[in-house]
């Protein structure tokens, strides 16, 4: 595991004075992730404010780049990450209801705000409740579940566009961000800062059996522990987890990492394992997969600090 505790000095001058920002450098990185396991980054950045984040963004330069919402969806390599994690928090945990539009602040939980906008009698968001990540994430991958996904319900995003050497904070529709299954136009080093949904009226009782029901599912067809939820995108008409069942892997261990018993598509990590491990039993999948059935998976988790072109090959690359 790297160390990183000699943080660039010059990142610590142009951070030393903004306002509604703390910064903690050699920080952990790997353990603040649903895996649990993984190294540090050079710096983790918590910004509480909008002008703070711009004030961020526009002194940090061309450094890489990495928001951290709550973790999901995200493999950090065992030797770390000589990066900057962004974390929001404060104003951007906001949620603010007129009429049937909604704005979410992009830290905003997405269980938290489904289960509050139900209580108001907003339905659209029932969906979210099994979805253990935040706002900014959903707009970025179009994170969706259970007949429904992010793309449906968003009217516009603020984001800060990552042009050259600078940002630029915009605010876009569904259409300019392109949203499609899983994915959308949102860069890597682009930030999702808020989000505005259209939603629709909704007798609260029945948006609460909604939720209970979509909690009782995930509870009985999906793990608990050290995962990230689905690690592979399912294919055009297919199930990535009924094809690597198919294959022989479900419950296959490697190591310290194993293919979920309860859902293939759940790749689990062992307390105190190694994330490398992980990364080598993802890997291991798609090329089984591909070599056996000729399917080429792409994962949903982001694989951060590895091997570029094994992570490029597992993103679809």
């Amino acid at each position: 595991m790297k160390d990183f505790a000699g943080a660039p000095a010059d990142l610590r001058a142009v951070l030393m004075d903004v306002a509604d920002v703390a910064v903690d450098y050699d920080a952990e990185f790997g353990s603040r992730t649903t895996y649990r396991v993984g190294g540090r980054c050079t710096a983790m950045i918590t910004c509480s404010t909008l002008a703070a984040l711009s004030a961020v963004l526009d002194r940090v330069g061309s450094r890489p780049i990495y928001v951290l919402g709550n973790g999901s969806n995200t493999l950090v390599s065992d030797r770390g990450w000589d990066g900057i994690v962004l974390v929001l928090s404060g104003e951007f945990e906001q949620i603010d209801v007129a009429g049937n539009r909604v704005t979410l602040g992009a830290a905003v939980s997405l269980p938290v705000a489904a289960r509050q906008l139900a209580a108001v009698g907003l339905g659209g968001m029932e969906w979210a409740v099994g979805i253990p990540g935040t706002v900014g994430g959903a707009v970025k991958m179009n994170a969706g579940g259970h007949g429904s996904e992010t793309g449906k319900w968003l009217s516009e995003a603020r984001v800060f566009r990552y042009h050259g050497h600078g940002y630029e904070l915009r605010s876009l529709s569904a259409d300019d961000l392109g949203m499609r299954y899983r994915s959308s136009n949102i860069g890597d080093r682009d930030i999702v800062a808020l989000a505005s949904f259209d939603l629709v009226p909704a007798d609260r009782a029945d948006s609460k059996k909604a939720i209970s029901d979509i909690v009782n599912w995930r509870r009985d067809n999906q793990p608990g522990g050290q995962n990230a939820g689905s690690v592979f995108v399912n294919p055009d008409n297919d199930h990535a987890a009924r094809l690597i069942e198919s294959i022989g892997l479900k419950g296959f261990k490697y190591k310290s990492a194993e293919v979920s018993q309860k859902h293939a598509n759940f790749i689990q990590a062992t307390p105190g394992g190694s994330a490398d491990e992980v990364f080598d039993l993802i890997w291991l999948v798609q090329q089984r997969v591909e070599s056996e059935l000729g399917i080429r998976l792409r994962t949903e988790v982001r694989l951060v600090g590895f091997d570029p072109d094994r992570s490029s090959h597992l993103r679809g690359g």
